[in-house]
């Protein structure tokens, strides 16, 4: 049988049959793309690839009870979105302040001796965003790590708009006023680039 040949629902039907030649060449038609879509969402290619992985993995161990309405391309994309979102809520994963910084250091003439601690202004960032309460800190994740718009934030937590932006904005405000009180002992530079990070 060339599974390569088969659309996606006789794939499906086979894979309810246990037919794991036919689920390898479900998973190498869409993983590469579905890889990409979470990409542009997560910004690191570890996250993005355990997300899509994971789904995958569900799609098989659900295959006797999987019902798709449709076809099975804007499913499976659908599908895709959340699991990189639910994977960013459960693993409150930061990405890009350090990413952003380090991107960003060829710019600043800096003496030897004051070497640039992304490590420590890593920590203290952590610590403030751990401080938010755990909607805002998935909102604000959603945002500034996972790249999301206002309404896609909206949708996916089932709240208004106006509630995201409201959860933003507290989280810019807290994040400045704990950056710049730390600013005479983390080197300026980096609380500069953070703070240029955590710009509305």
């Amino acid at each position: 049988m060339e599974y390569r040949l088969l659309s996606d629902k006789q794939l499906l039907e086979e894979c309810t049959k246990n037919n794991l030649k036919a689920f390898n060449t479900l998973f190498d038609r869409y993983f590469g793309r579905l890889y990409n879509y979470a990409l542009g969402y997560v910004k690191d290619e570890y996250f993005a690839e355990e997300a899509i992985m994971d789904l995958m993995m569900w799609i098989w161990d659900k295959r006797h009870t999987l019902q798709i309405e449709g076809e099975f391309k804007p499913y499976i994309f659908r599908a895709a979105k959340n699991a990189t979102i639910k994977a960013i809520r459960k693993k409150a994963v930061s990405i890009a302040p350090i990413e952003f910084i380090e991107n960003n250091l060829s710019f600043v003439a800096t003496p030897a001796d004051h070497q640039l601690d992304t490590r420590e202004l890593e920590a203290k960032y952590h610590f403030h965003l751990d401080s938010l309460s755990p909607q805002r800190k998935i909102v604000f994740q959603m945002s500034r790590e996972g790249d999301l718009s206002h309404a896609e934030i909206a949708n996916d937590l089932n709240i208004s708009i106006n509630t995201v932006k409201n959860h933003i904005k507290f989280s810019l405000n807290h994040f400045r006023k704990q950056l710049n009180n730390h600013s005479d002992t983390v080197l300026p530079a980096l609380t500069g680039f953070l703070l240029l990070f955590l710009h509305s």
